[in-house]
């Protein structure tokens, strides 16, 4: 079907209103260079709920979020790096695909979320620095950053592996966790993927910006599937994800008065100083802010 942008249209909103996900929408439009910017009375193809899902999905038959948890299409994967296949499990029919769009910010997406957050744009930035390494939110494969979390698989496979895969599932505490870090996270997360799919993309933080899995209804999507296939997407999907976190958290404040510390608690954890975030993130937001 045909669709026209109206005025505060994001892919985002469109793609959530009409049971797509943002690439899905990308994938029938290849006109759309810059995915971040839409013009009011721009045409675009959305494509059906069928053709866009390609298979049955967790959802199950009747269910309203059938198009959002199907396995993605024949199109979405054929593009995949040969060197990195698709992701896939015997416990399920969901495909994660080996290589994404990769689509990056843009000087003016910083700006934005800044203006919506109400701060200024040196501390967002200073914040994706930090959480990105300083770098893309992508690799150089085009597969979203991530970071594999052994803890969080073992709450959400409620220790089922602790026993069969202790280098997976092992308590925050166990020396397993820093030694999980220094691995591919990539070939981490495709073994655990494996064994329960959506544990495994949960139990990972995401993008530039590092947002877990688990919290994927806080920052704004109805199932932990469209997040990870939105992450695949562009980092402009990473931004909207550290804008739900952050309001969801009430973090936006601490970012007004430049309380990293704080900050970091919340975002980062109880750990947070052990890997001197707040330091990082204060240095990090001195140096954008004098630019």
């Amino acid at each position: 079907m045909n669709y026209v942008v109206q005025a505060g249209d994001t892919l985002s909103k469109i793609a959530s209103r009409n049971g797509l996900t943002v690439r899905e929408i990308v994938s029938a439009n290849p006109q759309l260079t810059n995915p971040n910017v839409l013009s009011v009375g721009q045409r675009l193809v959305l494509p059906t709920a069928e053709g866009a899902g390609g298979g049955g999905g967790g959802g199950g038959e009747g269910s309203t979020n059938a198009a959002s948890d199907t396995r993605p299409t024949t199109t979405e994967t054929s593009g995949a790096n040969r060197s990195n296949p698709p992701l896939t499990s015997p416990n399920s029919d969901w495909i994660l695909p080996g290589e994404g769009l990769a689509l990056k910010l843009v000087p003016t997406d910083f700006a934005n979320a800044a203006r919506e957050l109400g701060c200024e744009t040196a501390a967002v930035r200073a914040v994706a620095e930090v959480e990105s390494g300083g770098r893309s939110g992508f690799d150089a494969q085009k597969r979203p950053k991530i970071l594999f979390e052994v803890h969080k698989f073992r709450k959400h496979t409620a220790r089922r592996y602790d026993q069969s895969h202790p280098h997976l599932s092992a308590p925050y505490e166990s020396p397993r966790r820093r030694e999980s870090y220094r691995k591919d996270q990539w070939q981490v997360l495709r073994e655990a993927f494996t064994l329960d799919p959506e544990a495994a993309v949960k139990s990972c933080s995401w993008g530039m910006f590092q947002v877990m899995g688990e919290n994927h209804a806080m920052c704004g999507w109805r199932n932990v599937r469209t997040f990870v296939e939105d992450m695949f997407v562009s980092e402009a999907q990473h931004m909207r994800a550290f804008l739900g976190f952050c309001r969801d958290k009430r973090l936006t404040r601490h970012l007004l008065t430049k309380n990293w510390a704080a900050f970091a608690l919340g975002y980062n954890g109880e750990d947070y100083a052990s890997n001197q975030y707040d330091t990082k993130m204060a240095e990090a937001y001195r140096r954008y802010s004098r630019n």
